[in-house]
This record gives C-alpha cells, structure tokens and sequence, in this order.
C-alpha cells in the first residue's frame, strides 16, 4: 500500500499502468454509460452503469420508490440491452459470490451475496451502488464475467480476490472499476483506513477504495495495463446518484454475455 502522508490527498495512489477512462453514453433511451474500448472491442459483452438520466432512472429495489415504475425501468433496460434474463441480489457489504446458469426470463432476486460470476449468455448480472465500485471482471477467453459491489466492507473482506480466483488466470482478465466516489470526497475514519490496509490517520481523512482494488487486483495478478478506472465521481461530479450527497435514488452496474 501506499505511503503517502495523509493530509487531505487520498491515500493510496493507483498502482502504475493503470488508466483512468471515461464512459461513452450508451443511447437509446436509457442513460448508461459504457466503457468505451470494451463497447469496440468484445461486442458479445453488455456492459455499463447506469445514471439518473436527469429524470430519477432510479433502479433500487429496496428503497422507497414505488415498485411499479422502477420494474419498468428494470424491463425497459434489459429490453434496451436485448438480454432476457437479469438477477439482483440484497446486497450485505459482504465478499459471498453466486454463480449463476442460464433460466428462464425475467429479472431473479436473491438474497446476501454481493458478487455475480455466470458464463451463460443473456443473462445479466447487476449490482445496486450509489458511491460504492461497481467492479467488471471480464476473461475473454473464456467468455466468464463478474460483476461485484465494492463498498469498503467488501473490499476490505476481499470480494475481489476472491473473484480473480474464480477465473482460470487472472493474467488474461480486464478488469474496470466504474463510476464511484472520488477519493477526495471520500472521508472516512481510522478505523476504515485500518480495515483496508492503509495508513491510519489521527482522525477522519479521505480514502480511495478504487485504488486500494486496483491494487488488490495487480497483487493478484492481473496485469497493470488490463485495469481501468472510471474519471466520474458519483459525489462532486454529474449524473449518478451519490448516498453521500443525500439522494435516496440507486444506479445499477451490469454486465452479461449477449445472446
């Protein structure tokens, strides 16, 4: 980790190599913001994060919105992306990974896992975040994805280790850690600097979750140059809905394999 002294710099930085990108708007109707060199070069790959849109796309099942029309927006994001089948999960800030096989369509909720791994086309995996990492895990070769929360909890409990060993090599995968709270607007506590393995300031002092999984994610192999970072800030930057900033609303990270 790194050690740099904490005075109002997020601690840590991004391990070299790794580059910091900024979605591509995916159209259609719906505001999803895609990674712009996976939407050229794996075609088969649904992938992005959703945003407000400006008019509250908001997408958490567990809130106060009323069903009804969130389900809609449900329907009308996976009928934009032409994959038959999503599944969601109550999310726990844990690092439990579910696998999940090709069935029937609709959108399938399930309860306590914060991660997604399938190899089955037309499915899409989705995580819930409004300042957490929506992380992509993608192995070409062999056409298996995950998808995973990344709030602190889960970081610190390695959920993303333990993905990269669910794939056959983490030195093929690509590997993006999407749109999230800034490590400058992120100011947490000793205690969560100390869970992740960073320097322990006095008293509340900024930290970036993205680098520590970057970090994470070289030390268990994945080459520096296959790993990408979003520039969006979820909190001081435009378009998503951001917990830290009071807003009720939840977007959506996704990725499948097209059918």
């Amino acid at each position: 980790m790194s050690s740099a002294t904490i005075a109002g710099e997020p601690t840590p930085a991004l391990p070299e190599g790794v580059r910091r990108i900024r979605e591509s708007p995916f159209g259609n109707g719906i505001p999803l913001h895609t990674h712009p060199g996976w939407a050229t070069e794996l075609e088969w790959l649904a992938q992005g994060t959703t945003g407000h849109g400006g008019v509250a796309f908001d997408l958490g099942l567990f809130g106060d919105s009323p069903v009804g029309p969130t389900l809609t927006r449900w329907e009308m994001l996976r009928r934009e992306l032409g994959m038959p089948r999503a599944v969601h999960a109550r999310q726990v800030h844990g690092a439990e990974i579910l696998e999940h096989e090709a069935g029937p369509p609709g959108l399938h909720i399930t309860s306590g896992y914060d991660g997604h791994r399938t190899e089955a086309p037309g499915l899409l995996l989705t995580v819930s975040v409004a300042d957490c990492v929506p992380i992509f895990v993608v192995d070409p070769r062999h056409r298996l994805v995950l998808l995973l929360h990344g709030g602190w909890r889960g970081t610190a409990a390695g959920i993303l280790p333990r993905a990269l060993r669910e794939v056959p090599l983490a030195a093929r995968v690509r590997l993006h850690l999407g749109p999230a709270v800034c490590g400058h607007c992120y100011e947490v506590g000793p205690e969560v600097h100390d869970a992740l393995g960073l320097p322990v300031p006095a008293g509340p002092a900024p930290a970036d979750v993205r680098a520590v999984l970057a970090r994470q994610a070289v030390a268990a192999g994945v080459p520096a140059d296959a790993i990408t970072v979003s520039e969006h800030c979820t909190r001081c930057g435009t378009g998503f809905f951001s917990y830290r900033a009071g807003d009720a609303g939840r977007q959506l990270g996704v990725l499948g394999i097209r059918p």
